[in-house]
């Protein structure tokens, strides 16, 4: 025992030594890294926003040569807003393909890219997009309150500039070549998404973009001499101090790695251009570069591409708004692993190419292009349309009724098909083949599914006539062809490339080589951070952490990112206006806040939480009720669908906020309910009509009940409020599951499983709705974010419209979905209530959510779309396609939500049972809810016993129940009601009735 003891305490002092010895080393060279950083650097000055517009309209000037000699130009003078078009004629000289040039300019509050519909000829169709132009505000870059630095505001650069029409696909690395015919032309052009206004359009030739000279004649038209009047200069600029960017999803970003510049161990610098979103095919970034001699020199990037593993990315160089020569119209870019490397620009023997660059103020551009991959990506998508569609026409055949022991002649009555089928694994060969030249060894693993979809494509054919059977493998599955070659279609689309710095030498390149990549300063940071986890001081934005008084305490039930990018409008924003100030903390479960509130430790505020926790809270006097605010009716009235406030009362009063709101809407595949010629739903009578149709070729329609096993109350209710059930009576002291209008409920969505054939259990809509399988279906705000951001093989194949409802005796469509989501609340142990309501105002106004939602957007990509609760911010979004904003808005009228009971789960639970019974076990409706209304009044009774509504079986008081939120405030504030009922209504541009 004593032994092990000395070998203990040997083993510990030996690991604290080796531990102190990387700590100390790696403290000092942390230190010569932080002195190497201050003599190397060079950009310190930071530019004013007034100071890189002057240079922005430098870099548009550098772009007037492409409009010296165009085939036609077309004065617009044109402003458009969503939804305008514009007709144009263009008279040729010849036919050919041209390419179209404009000069556009874009409101100071535009969040997105111009988004066009181009038509040429009436049947030409294209999707566009027009660049912006943004930039950051330097000045302005902020701190938090832990000392790391804040991406700083981006801004629109509002003048005029210049831009070609591209592809809203982001397929191709060139502008949209438009064909059009000798004499008349007509080119409609429709605005799809935000504001803008065009000036002049320019109809150049196509070759006008490509044709560049190559390295030698562009060396002897600059008139290189080898011997050049030219000091030896290295400048470095940090990639993240760009002046300019063509997108707004761009973004600069933290990497907390002394690989990369600035870097600190305790505090995180903004130093890197972004891997995941700067990848898209168009998006360009600018630096200005200031020499003091005019000549020829250098250019080196550090960089780093890690995502798209074993395959080099490209980009497009651009000196002073010229592309220097064509062999860096297409340059590419090694993968690094997970390392950083200097990359000099250089030929393929290593020898470094050399840029004219004028004395004082150049532009320096990169440009992602798809390079290479262009043709292979288009080849790929045109491969996956085929398949699906060659799916659909087997399905058509077939129909739902699989016999294993039958086959068929494909070749007899769809030749087309092996035909097609072969075609397309020949070329799929050819291409892998061709990629490996591009890629290398090391890359073919990440482009094997085109081997593998050929071998695959190869044996069904020999298996031709058993086709039908192959379907899952084909297009259906999660391994199957369509899937494989939709991933690699979108990972060669996505062209991803982090940028640490740029270095521009005239001499011998020098890179910045520190200290700092030594393994003893990444040491040093772990054994800090582990120091400090010790002590409990590392994790940001704890609800830990101390707090004055005076500071509001506001705990956030979302991710680090969200809480980050509110705390910086509530520091740059809220708190010089008003003087207050607040901490926010990230709650990383909802739940603590039962525990806060029983322990006394609560916060003032929380943001964040499910719309159905302050009833929860609430009822156990845990809340300060917000409708005792005087102004909380008025302001809740115009800015949000006060129904989403329902499961928020409890005894007369309004304990939460709505925050975010879902929205259920109806999706569906344009191209398949084209083919089989079936109209988009409006009734469950019509979805009625169209099952048999898409059952017979073995597809089907889905709802939210077809996912849970639990059915819970975002599910069933709809079907009640369509059919005007309720679920409690008006007392709330029993149930009314067994009211005519619920057995009504009951019967319609039990009905459309037991005898219309819904699936009853769907492992994912959205995977089945990419795959086909089922092309039509009820989704949420989830299911539209995957399907905008991670479906790129059914891109503009798909729509949305409100879902369908019951039609009633008047005529009109009820369509009511719930759609409550997160929702704000005040602790009743708060003594800052007022404050903190001045902060709630604040933070759900409309300025502060469309600032909020931009923020995200060009903060962190599309997947961070905000899904606010007030409509006036939603409406101004432009992140969103305008016509789903349309079809969202109109969903977003036919709101329906349960109000909170304290016996509420038992009749969750038990309208879950009923269809369980009914469609699963086959047992008769009527007897089902009988025995259910037994058990949930049973309940209701022990429930509202303990909350002393019943006092031995004798109601005391009722447990109010308002069908809707119009019913509460007219019950609660009589005459005053009419008023705030209006302004609601007026978010619709409804009348009061």
């Amino acid at each position: 025992m004593q032994k092990l003891f000395i070998w203990t305490i040997s083993v510990v002092a030996i690991a604290s030594s080796i531990i102190s010895v990387f700590y100390v080393v790696g403290r000092n060279q942390y230190m010569e890294y932080q002195g190497l950083k201050l003599e190397r650097g060079v950009d310190s000055h930071v530019l004013s926003a007034a100071e890189i517009e002057t240079l922005l309209e430098g870099f548009q000037n550098a772009f007037m040569y492409r409009t010296e000699d165009p085939v036609s130009t077309k004065l617009i003078n044109n402003e458009f807003d969503v939804d305008d078009e514009i007709l144009l004629e263009i008279e040729l000289d010849r036919s050919g393909d041209f390419l179209l040039f404009c000069r556009v300019s874009y409101p100071e509050k535009t969040n997105t890219n111009g988004f066009l519909e181009v038509t040429v000829n009436g049947d030409d169709n294209h999707l566009i997009l027009l660049d912006t132009l943004s930039y950051y505000d330097f000045e302005a870059k902020a701190l938090d309150r832990y000392g790391n630095e804040i991406v700083p505001e981006q801004r629109i650069y509002d003048k005029p500039i210049y831009s070609y029409f591209k592809d809203a696909k982001r397929v191709s690395g060139e502008p949209v070549a438009f064909s059009m015919k000798a004499g008349m032309n007509t080119l409609l052009i429709r605005n799809l998404r935000s504001s803008f206004h065009i000036d002049e359009l320019y109809v150049l030739r196509n070759e006008s973009f490509s044709v560049t000279p190559d390295y030698e004649d562009y060396l002897r038209d600059s008139s290189y001499k080898d011997e050049q009047d030219i000091e030896d200069e290295n400048i470095i600029i940090e990639a993240e101090n760009l002046i300019g960017k063509s997108d707004l999803a761009v973004s600069i970003v933290n990497l907390q790695t002394p690989s990369v510049t600035p870097y600190e161990v305790l505090k995180k610098k903004v130093n890197v251009v972004s891997s995941s979103t700067f990848k898209y095919s168009g998006q360009m970034i600018t630096w200005v570069a200031y020499v003091q001699k005019a000549g020829f020199y250098g250019l080196a990037f550090r960089y780093q591409q890690s995502e798209n593993r074993g395959i080099p990315v490209f980009r497009r160089i651009y000196i002073n708004g010229r592309i220097p020569f064509s062999e860096v119209a297409q340059y590419r870019f090694e993968p690094t692993d997970a390392t950083w490397k200097d990359k000099v620009i250089a030929g393929e023997q290593g020898e470094p190419y050399y840029f004219y660059l004028n004395e004082g103020t150049n532009y320096i551009s990169l440009e992602v292009t798809t390079g290479m991959y262009e043709d292979t990506i288009a080849f790929l998508q045109r491969s996956v349309a085929q398949i699906q569609e060659i799916a659909l026409d087997v399905r058509k055949l077939v129909g739902n009724n699989l016999d294993r022991n039958r086959t068929w002649n494909i070749e007899k009555y769809m030749p087309e098909v092996i035909r097609d089928l072969d075609a397309i694994a020949d070329e799929l060969e050819a291409r892998s083949q061709s990629l490996i030249e591009v890629v290398g060894e090391k890359g073919r693993p990440s482009i094997s599914e085109l081997a593998v979809v050929a071998d695959l494509i190869r044996r069904i054919l020999k298996n031709s006539d058993r086709m039908p059977f192959y379907l899952d493998e084909l297009s259906e599955g999660a391994a199957s062809a369509v899937q494989r070659l939709s991933e690699l279609s979108m990972r060669l689309k996505e062209q991803p490339l982090s940028l640490d710095k740029l270095y521009i030498f005239a001499g011998e390149f020098k890179n910045f080589s520190s200290a700092a990549s030594l393994a003893f300063v990444k040491a040093y940071e772990e054994i800090e951070k582990l120091r400090l986890s010790l002590l409990n001081k590392n994790e940001a934005y704890s609800i830990y952490e101390d707090s004055s008084p005076e500071n509001l305490r506001i705990w956030v039930n979302r991710p680090v990112q969200y809480v980050e990018t509110l705390q910086y409008l509530i520091d740059t924003d809220f708190t010089p206006k008003t003087g207050i100030s607040v901490v926010l903390s990230v709650m990383q479960n909802e739940q603590r806040l039962i525990l806060a509130s029983s322990s006394g430790k609560t916060p003032d505020a929380a943001l964040g939480i499910s719309s159905w926790l302050p009833f929860e809270l609430a009822i156990r006097n845990a809340l300060y009720p917000l409708s005792a605010f005087d102004d909380f009716f008025d302001f809740a009235s115009e800015n949000m669908n006060i129904e989403t406030l329902l499961p928020m009362v409890v005894e007369g009063e309004v304990y939460g906020i709505t925050e975010t709101q879902n929205f259920y809407v109806l999706f569906y595949r344009k191209d398949i309910l084209e083919s089989l010629g079936i109209p988009v739903p409006d009734t469950w009578d019509d979805v009625k009509m169209i099952l048999p149709e898409l059952q017979r070729r073995g597809m089907n329609f889905y709802i939210p009940l077809c996912e849970q096993t639990i059915k819970y109350f975002n599910t069933t209710a709809p079907f009640f409020f369509q059919n005007g059930a309720r679920f409690y009576a008006k007392d709330g002291i029993t149930t009314a599951l067994n009211e005519e209008n619920s057995v009504k409920a009951f019967e319609l969505m039990t009905e459309i499983f037991s005898i219309f054939g819904l699936p009853e259990q769907v492992a994912s809509f959205y995977n089945d709705f990419r795959y086909g399988r089922i092309p039509i279906g009820i989704g949420d705000f989830g299911l539209y974010v995957a399907l905008s951001n991670a479906a790129d093989e059914i891109y503009g194949l798909w729509d949305i419209a409100p879902s369908p409802g019951v039609q009633s005796s008047e005529g009109s469509v009820k369509r009511y979905q719930v759609a409550g989501d997160r929702a704000s609340i005040i602790f009743s142990d708060s003594q800052n209530k007022e404050k903190t309501w001045v902060f709630l105002k604040w933070w759900l106004s409309k300025e502060t959510q469309l600032k909020y939602a931009r923020t995200l957007v060009t903060r962190y990509g599309q997947a961070y779309l905000w899904n606010t609760a007030n409509i006036g911010a939603f409406r101004e979004v432009e992140f969103f396609d305008e016509f789903h904003k349309r079809a969202i808005l109109e969903q977003w009228r036919w709101i329906g939500e349960v109000q909170r009971h304290p016996g509420g789960y038992m009749v969750e639970r038990e309208v879950s049972n009923v269809w369980n019974k009914v469609v699963i076990e086959g047992r008769p409706l009527r007897s089902s809810i009988d025995r259910s209304v037994i058990l949930v009044n049973r309940e209701l009774e022990r429930k509202l016993t303990e909350f002393g509504y019943l006092i031995e079986g004798e109601k005391t008081r009722d447990y109010r129940i308002y069908e809707t939120m119009e019913d509460f405030l007219i019950e609660t504030l009589g005459r005053e009601a009419d008023e705030l009922i209006e302004k609601s209504r007026g978010l619709w541009g409804e009348e009061n009735d």
